[in-house]
């Protein structure tokens, strides 16, 4: 007869707190203070204690003692609308999370082929801060062509001296991202857009698959916060064009769109990772060329009480999900 062992785990309740204010300075500007409280859980492969033996010499195992990151968040926004052609959004903020979910490196024996191997885990680090200025800016320079800009600069620390003293890294860096629209044709049937980013040296996210992400076992880069991407730019480019008018004659209910995502090849992600042991280089695309051709047909009428209610359900949903970042 089979007998069925019941226990009883310990309950621990936590507080997600989210705090949202808005105040309307003028008629062309507001002020926004935000605060929220996440939590980023470890996923299957970063806890699962199985070692993989793919690489004999570079052994990955996961490790279920992590428990999962706690990040607070404060956002502070200023939107000022210049005209009806330009307005400006300024965002300043600052995040800290502590128990960082950390690559992390130790020097063992394969017990299969008995040779000396490295051993490549997680563990969880002290905490790592990020603070920054955001700046987007919205210009109609015509009724047809518009431009869209987003300047990000940021300090990025992270903090594993529980791990190993003296371990520390950090990195000031900068992301710009443009974007050029260019409507076309009598009812502007036809819209080009091209957009460039340009993204500097950043610290290396040592979380490379938390959040219920599935990633590679074990993650990609395990030198913990020794590291470090280093910059990379691209281009994209697509091609609109609107078809079937509405029965009103008002707008279009179709269209067809042609897209190409870095267009010179040029984003490659190369990362730099220090350890006790060696130094690595890995450099890999991670979105690579892709041409698209989409059809999109709108039917029916559109319910905008049904856009307020998932946009709120997402809001809600977003206070317990863990951080993604960056930037």
């Amino acid at each position: 007869m089979a007998r069925i062992l019941l226990l009883k785990l310990p309950t621990r309740y936590r507080l997600f707190q989210a705090l949202f204010l808005s105040y309307k300075l003028t008629d062309k500007s507001d002020l926004q203070l935000n605060y929220t409280r996440r939590i980023n859980r470890p996923n299957f492969f970063q806890l699962i204690p199985f070692v993989d033996y793919t690489d004999p010499l570079n052994l990955r195992v996961g490790n279920p003692g992590l428990v999962p990151e706690f990040t607070s968040s404060i956002e502070a926004n200023y939107s000022y609308q210049l005209n009806n052609n330009h307005n400006i959004l300024a965002s300043g903020y600052f995040k800290n999370t502590n128990d960082l979910i950390s690559g992390y490196q130790f020097k063992g024996i394969n017990i299969i082929t008995g040779d000396s191997a490295i051993y490549n885990t997680f563990i969880n680090a002290d905490k790592s801060t990020r603070y920054g200025l955001e700046l987007t800016s919205k210009d109609v320079i015509t009724k047809k062509f518009d431009v869209t800009t987003n300047l990000n600069f940021y300090n990025a620390r992270i903090n594993s001296e529980n791990i190993k003293a003296g371990q520390n890294n950090s990195q000031f860096s900068f992301f710009g991202k443009m974007t050029l629209t260019q409507k076309i044709g009598k009812t502007n049937q036809w819209t080009l857009q091209a957009n460039g980013d340009y993204q500097s040296k950043t610290v290396l996210p040592v979380n490379t698959g938390g959040g219920g992400r599935m990633g590679n076992f074990g993650g990609s880069q395990a030198a913990g916060s020794n590291g470090y991407v280093n910059p990379s730019y691209g281009v994209d480019f697509s091609v609109r064009r609107d078809i079937i008018k509405n029965k009103n004659g008002q707008g279009y209910q179709a269209n067809i769109t042609l897209s190409m995502n870095d267009v010179f090849r040029t984003r490659i992600y190369s990362v730099v990772t220090n350890s006790d042991f060696f130094v690595q280089t890995l450099e890999r695309r991670r979105d690579p060329q892709i041409l698209r051709l989409q059809f999109n047909w709108r039917f029916g009428k559109i319910d905008t009480n049904l856009f307020k209610r998932k946009n709120m359900k997402g809001e809600m949903e977003g206070v317990s999900e863990g951080m993604s970042g960056a930037q």
